[in-house]
């Protein structure tokens, strides 16, 4: 067929369309590319402040790990090794440091929670959200409620359940880190509907024959999330990596340092559809939480090995502050050894679990960071 000017300019323009098209289609599947890539040293920390922190011991709380902060109340959480007669979450005054009530029965039955992996901010006020990974649902509580026992729960299903780590975006999404998935964010409606992706693992191998499942390990963290200013962040646990996802803005910053090296790994066969990566117990750790208030990020570090942390009670005792972006603002350094991190920007307090032999609440004050 003889094709004429005419003709051959239709077939350009068809062609246009079509790359148009498959372009507006990749944009859609991927919300953006984390392209924002910052490092950090020791020598180049602006400032290093040192905090004198007090230490607080509660009677009712036994092995505490998580901590979280809502309207001057300080939520603890109890590790998984909390015998079962006991309650799994504790309430304090954050301002007078004065124990309030205990929350929650261990269990798997309704209204019960089997243990507490995440705390986060509830619908309104009153309310807050207790994440248990083992049982794979979420449980609401009341501050005001007398009772033991959640009203509403929401179980994964679907894709959600194969998310490993959670934050709550809206009153009705959930920001995820996912256990296998080309991308290292993704939002779910809570009825378990993939709603958006964000960034993808391809952009950032560190071998070519990574698969997914193995980024993930070797990327896996401490997730947090603050609704108010739409940021959440992950904080690596073997990589000393930050992944900074500003969904108001559109991008994710990712911080290396202060050390920024890739951990010692191998590859284990595994008998499902993935082998695993597993990092050397000789490896020392990075971070082992993270906060996120108004302004600023910041990330519990640590740089001990897993012996090292078996053989003493010294966990962490340094902190760097980052603004939004990612760009680093200082190094805290403790006078309190800590495993949990809450920050309450407002009245310039640090939160945090001590790891003594008595574990209890160490607050600092917050110095100034602007």
């Amino acid at each position: 067929m003889k094709l004429t000017k005419k003709s051959n300019k239709v077939l350009l323009n068809a062609a246009m369309l079509i790359i148009i098209l498959l372009s507006l289609s990749n944009c859609s599947e991927d919300k953006l590319k984390s392209d924002n890539v910052k490092s950090f040293t020791e020598k180049t920390i602006p400032r290093t402040v040192n905090l004198a922190g007090k230490k607080y011991f509660f009677e009712e709380i036994k092995v505490p790990l998580k901590i979280f902060i809502k309207n001057n109340k300080l939520i603890i959480g109890e590790s998984r090794r909390v015998p079962e007669d006991f309650p799994p979450i504790h309430v304090l005054d954050a301002k007078k440091m004065k124990y309030l009530r205990p929350f929650g029965k261990i269990g798997f039955g309704p209204g019960e929670v089997s243990d507490v992996s995440g705390i986060d901010l509830g619908a309104n006020d009153n309310t807050f959200w207790v994440y248990s990974a083992m049982s794979k649902h979420f449980s609401e509580f009341d501050l005001d409620d007398t009772t033991s026992l959640s009203k509403n729960q929401i179980k994964q299903e679907g894709d959600f359940y194969m998310a490993m780590a959670m934050a709550w975006s809206s009153d009705s999404t959930v920001m995820c880190r996912m256990v296998n998935d080309p991308h290292q964010f993704v939002e779910f409606s809570i009825d378990g509907r993939r709603l958006a992706n964000y960034g993808k693992w391809e952009d950032h191998l560190v071998r070519e024959d990574l698969t997914n499942y193995m980024m993930s390990d070797l990327h896996m963290g401490w997730f947090k999330g603050n609704q108010i200013n739409n940021v959440y962040a992950s904080a690596g646990v073997y990589r000393d990596r930050i992944e900074i996802l500003n969904k108001e803005k559109g991008k994710i910053f990712i911080t290396d340092g202060p050390f920024n090296y890739i951990p010692k790994f191998t590859i284990a066969n595994s008998s499902g559809s993935s082998n695993k990566l597993i990092v050397g117990i000789a490896e020392p750790l990075a971070y082992l939480d993270i906060a996120i208030s108004k302004n600023y990020i910041f990330g519990l570090y640590s740089d001990k090995t897993e012996k090292q942390l078996r053989e003493s009670n010294e966990i962490a005792n340094d902190i760097y502050a980052f603004d939004l972006e990612g760009k680093i603002k200082c190094n805290f350094i403790l006078d309190i050894s800590i495993r949990g991190l809450a920050v309450d920007e407002e009245s310039q307090k640090l939160y945090g679990i001590t790891t003594d032999e008595d574990p209890g609440i160490a607050v600092f004050d917050l110095p100034d960071l602007k």
